[in-house]
C-alpha cells in the first residue's frame, strides 16, 4: 500500500497545484495539492512525513477537498471541507475536517497568507488501534516570488495518544 501511495504521489506531482516541504528537527513532510483542472474548487491532497525516530513510524496522509468562496466575508478567504485517509503503521483513521485559508492580507510589498484546518475522527472512523484522531494546523508565510512560498507553522497529530505535536519551518512551490 504503502509503495502505491508513494508512487501515485510522486506521478501526481507532475500535475501538482501546490508542492510543500516541512521541516523540523526530527521530522521531514511533503504535501501535496492538486487541483482538477476542469474544477479548481475540487482538490487532491497528499502527505508523507518521515519521523527520525525509532519509536515513531511513518506518517502518510491522502484525500479529497472541496474549495468554497469568500469564507469569513473575506474575498481572499476560502473555506476548505475535506476528508482524509491518515496511516502509521498501527493507527488508521478517516477523519472529516475544515480549513480556512487566506492567500493574501495586509498591504505589504510580498503577499502574506495564513491558513489553519482542523480535523477529527470518532471511534467509528478510527482503525486498527486507534479509537480517534485528532489533526491541527496552523501557518503563516509570506510570497516572495509569484510561485515560491516561505512559511513557519505548528501541527499536532494524535493518534488516541500524542504522535506529533511540533513548530516547523517550510518552503513551497505553486504550480
Amino acid at each position: 500500500m504503502k509503495k502505491l501511495l508513494f508512487s501515485l504521489l510522486a506521478v501526481s506531482s507532475i500535475f501538482a497545484s501546490d508542492l510543500n516541504l516541512e521541516i523540523t528537527n526530527e521530522t521531514l513532510a511533503g504535501n501535496l495539492n492538486l487541483n482538477l483542472p476542469k474544477n479548481e474548487n475540487f482538490q487532491i491532497r497528499g502527505t508523507y512525513l518521515y519521523y527520525d525516530d525509532e519509536n515513531k513510524n511513518n506518517y502518510y496522509s491522502v484525500g479529497v477537498g472541496a474549495i468554497g468562496e469568500n469564507a469569513l466575508d473575506n474575498y481572499n478567504s476560502k473555506l476548505t471541507i475535506f476528508i482524509d485517509y491518515d496511516h502509521t503503521k498501527d493507527n488508521s483513521a478517516l477523519p472529516i475536517g475544515i480549513g480556512v485559508f487566506n492567500k493574501n492580507f495586509g498591504n505589504f510589498q510580498h503577499p502574506l497568507f495564513a491558513k489553519a484546518e482542523i480535523a477529527y475522527a470518532p471511534k467509528v472512523l478510527s482503525f486498527d488501534e486507534a479509537t480517534k484522531f485528532l489533526k491541527a494546523k496552523v501557518e503563516l508565510g509570506i510570497k516572495p516570488i509569484k510561485n515560491a512560498k516561505l512559511f513557519i507553522g505548528y501541527k499536532t497529530i494524535s493518534f488516541n495518544k500524542n504522535y506529533l505535536s511540533v513548530g516547523y519551518a517550510g518552503i513551497g512551490f505553486m504550480f
